[in-house]
């Protein structure tokens, strides 16, 4: 079951601490209410801008996967290269992967990857 919210807020700030908050809270994908209120709650707030290359990453190595079983079933044997191709996908998502968790690790308020 959802909050419901009844309550409102009224707070005084100028117009410069507006546009900050607003580019802030739209850098985060948030709305202003839940930015603020993540603020209040001091959560960590995490842009991970390198998430979508992460997921066609990991897309490509399902695919790679998939062409390797297909031939593999055919041929009863796997060529190299297309092993290499898997293992090359394989560490990019590494990497990528290691930059998100340094980011967070090193981080104590907002972070952006």
């Amino acid at each position: 079951m959802g909050r419901i919210k009844t309550e409102q807020l009224n707070l005084r700030i100028t117009p410069a601490e507006k546009e900050k908050l607003l580019e802030k809270s739209k850098e985060a994908r948030m709305n202003m209410t839940q930015y603020i209120l993540a603020l209040s709650e001091q959560k960590k707030i995490i842009v991970a801008n390198e998430l979508p290359e992460l997921c066609r990453q990991i897309i490509k190595i399902g695919t790679n996967v998939n062409q390797i079983v297909m031939v593999a079933n055919r041929n009863k044997s796997v060529s190299d290269r297309q092993i290499d191709i898997v293992n090359e996908n394989l560490i990019k998502i590494q990497n990528l992967l290691g930059k998100v968790i340094d980011t967070i690790h090193n981080s104590e308020d907002n972070i952006e990857v």
